[in-house]
C-alpha cells in the first residue's frame, strides 16, 4: 500500500511539473486607478498562441467555449447540427467532422509552447483495417475510426504516428523566428517593442503621471489560453479581463458589416421558377416565411444544399472569415488580431511567408470542402499524412469520409438529399415538418393571415453577408434579405420584391 501510495504520489509531482512547463509568463503594464491593462510585453510565444487563433475552425472555438461562445446564431447552428438525425447526414462521418473540425495548421501544434488541448486541436489519427490489405492491395487509410474497408471490414486499427523533430516546447518557433519581443496592446493590436509606441499609448490613454502605472508578471497556461480565446470574440479589452479579473464584462460592438440585402435595384423578374433556376444556376432558390407586418423573417424552407451550406461554416478558420468580410467581422479584437499580422510589423520576423499565408488566408483541411459553398475558400489538397516514412513512402490516400465508399478525391456534401429543412432567423436547423410552422405563429401569436411567402435566391453576395450576420445577430435571415434599404430605393415603385405568387 506505501508503494502505491509513493507511486503515486511521484505521478502527481511529475504532473505538476509538466503543467507548470507548459505555462508561460507575461509582463503588464496596468493603469492601477483604472485598473486597466496598458499593454502586455512577451517574447514570440505568447505571441504565437494568440495568432495560432486565427487557424482554429469556427466549429472548434465554439466546441471550446461550452458552446456559451455568444457567437451570433453560429451556437446555435452548432446546437442543431448535435440534435440533427444521422439519417440526414451523408454518412456517420459527416456530422462528426463538423462538430469538432480539423484546422489545416494541425501539424504545427505540437511545436506551440501551449495549445488549449481540450479535445478540439489534436492530431490527426489514422486507421487501417490490415497491413495486408490497406497497405499492401488498396493503399487506402481512414481518418475515422471503424470506416468499411473496400473488403468489407472495418478500419479499426491505428497507424503509429511519426514523432518528427519539432521542438515541443516551442524553442524555434512556429510563425517567428529570432529573439525578438512585442508589444501586445490591451485590444490584442500586436507589435515589435517600441519606446516611443510604449509612450504614444500613455498619451493615448491621458497617462501623465507614471506613479499610477504598476509592473505586474502574470503566467499563462491553458485556463488563461481559453479565456483569451473566448474574450477576444466578445471584447475590446481582453487582457484586462482575463488577468484584472473583469470577466463579466461584455464589451459588444454593433453590427458594422455592410449587410448585402437584395435591394430592389438588383432585382430581376423571372416569369416562371424553372427560369429563375436556369439563370441563376449557381445559386440556391430559398423560401422565406416572414409577418409581413415588420418583415422580420419567422423561418426559411429549403433544400439540402442550404443546410450543407449553412452546416460547413463550422469548418471556417476564423483567418479566413476575417479575410472573407474584408477585415470587419466586428467581433470583439478578431480584427485586430488579424490586422496585426497583416502589418509589415512581422515582415523581419515571421520565419516564411506561407506561414504568413496560413495566417492570413488559412485553408480549409481536406474533404472540409463542400460542392454547395458558395464562398471563396480554397480546400487544402490531401498531402502526405504524418506517420512512419515507411507508411508514407508506400503512397497510402486518405479517404473522402464524405462519401460512403472509398473515395480520395476532393468533393461532396455533408447533407444528403434530396431532403427539405426549416432555418430559423437565428439558425436553428431541423427537418421540415408543417406542424412546426404552425407551433412557431402559436408561440408568436401571429395570425395565419399575416404570413407571407417570399422567394428569394442564395448566391455568393448573401452567402458573405450571412456569414457575416451570423457571427453577431441572431436575426440573420432578416438581417440578410430584409435589411432596411437606402432611401432612394424607396421611391422606385415599379420594381419589388417577387412572392410565390409570381410563379403561379
Amino acid at each position: 500500500m506505501d508503494t502505491m501510495q509513493k507511486k503515486s504520489r511521484n505521478h502527481s509531482k511529475l504532473q505538476q511539473n509538466f503543467m507548470a512547463a507548459k505555462q508561460m509568463s507575461l509582463t503588464l503594464l496596468v493603469d492601477k486607478e483604472r485598473n486597466k491593462v496598458i499593454y502586455a510585453e512577451s517574447g514570440k510565444d505568447f505571441v504565437e498562441i494568440l495568432l495560432s487563433f486565427l487557424t482554429l475552425p469556427i466549429g472548434t472555438v465554439i466546441k471550446l467555449s461550452g458552446k456559451q461562445s455568444k457567437m451570433g446564431s453560429l451556437t446555435m447552428l452548432y446546437k442543431s447540427l448535435e440534435e440533427l438525425d444521422l439519417e440526414f447526414p451523408n454518412t456517420k462521418a459527416c456530422k462528426d467532422m463538423l462538430l469538432h473540425p480539423k484546422s489545416s495548421a494541425e501539424e504545427l501544434y505540437k511545436n506551440l509552447p501551449l495549445i488549449v488541448n481540450r479535445g478540439a486541436t489534436y492530431r490527426t489519427k489514422y486507421y487501417i483495417c490490415s497491413l495486408e490489405c490497406c497497405v499492401g492491395i488498396h493503399h487506402l487509410v481512414s481518418t475515422v475510426k471503424d470506416a468499411p474497408c473496400l473488403c468489407g471490414k472495418k478500419m479499426g486499427w491505428r497507424v503509429p504516428e511519426e514523432k518528427g523533430d519539432l521542438n515541443a516546447d516551442g524553442e524555434d518557433g512556429v510563425f517567428i523566428e529570432g529573439k525578438m519581443r512585442f508589444m501586445i496592446r490591451d485590444d490584442l493590436k500586436i507589435s515589435v517593442v517600441s519606446s516611443w509606441k510604449s509612450f504614444a499609448l500613455l498619451k493615448k490613454f491621458g497617462v501623465s503621471d507614471t506613479s499610477v502605472l504598476e509592473e505586474m508578471n502574470v503566467n499563462v497556461g491553458e485556463e488563461e489560453v481559453l479565456h483569451l480565446l473566448k474574450r477576444l470574440l466578445l471584447s475590446k479589452t481582453p487582457l484586462t479581463d482575463v488577468f484584472l479579473g473583469e470577466l463579466n464584462v461584455d464589451e459588444r460592438v454593433d453590427l458594422d458589416l455592410k449587410v448585402i440585402a437584395l435591394d430592389s435595384e438588383e432585382m430581376v423578374e423571372p416569369q416562371t421558377e424553372k427560369e429563375i433556376c436556369t439563370e441563376y444556376s449557381k445559386k440556391m432558390i430559398v423560401k422565406l416565411y416572414q409577418n409581413k407586418l415588420n418583415k422580420k423573417v419567422l423561418y426559411a424552407e429549403a433544400g439540402e444544399e442550404f443546410a450543407d451550406l449553412l452546416f460547413s461554416l463550422l469548418a471556417f478558420p476564423l483567418g479566413s472569415i476575417v479575410k472573407c468580410l474584408g477585415g470587419r467581422t466586428s467581433m470583439g479584437c478578431l480584427d485586430n488580431l488579424y490586422k496585426s499580422v497583416e502589418d509589415l510589423n512581422f515582415k523581419d520576423c515571421m520565419k516564411y511567408e506561407e506561414f504568413k499565408a496560413m495566417l492570413l488566408d488559412p485553408k480549409l483541411p481536406p474533404y472540409f470542402g463542400t460542392k454547395n459553398q458558395l464562398l471563396q475558400i480554397e480546400e487544402q489538397a490531401p498531402c502526405p499524412m504524418a506517420f512512419s516514412r515507411v507508411m508514407r513512402s508506400i503512397g497510402l490516400s486518405t479517404m473522402n469520409q464524405k462519401f460512403p465508399d472509398a473515395v480520395t478525391e476532393l468533393g461532396g456534401s455533408f447533407v444528403a438529399g434530396p431532403a427539405l429543412f426549416m432555418v430559423t432567423d437565428e439558425l436553428v436547423v431541423k427537418p421540415l415538418s408543417p406542424m412546426l410552422g404552425v407551433s412557431f405563429l402559436s408561440n408568436f401569436n401571429i395570425p395565419v393571415s399575416d404570413i407571407e411567402e417570399q422567394i428569394v435566391w442564395m448566391g455568393e453576395k448573401e452567402a458573405m453577408s450571412l456569414l457575416g450576420a451570423s457571427l453577431i445577430s441572431n436575426s440573420v435571415l432578416t438581417d440578410v434579405f430584409y435589411h432596411k434599404r437606402p432611401r432612394q430605393m424607396e421611391t422606385k415603385p415599379n420594381r419589388r420584391m417577387f412572392s410565390a405568387h409570381d410563379f403561379i
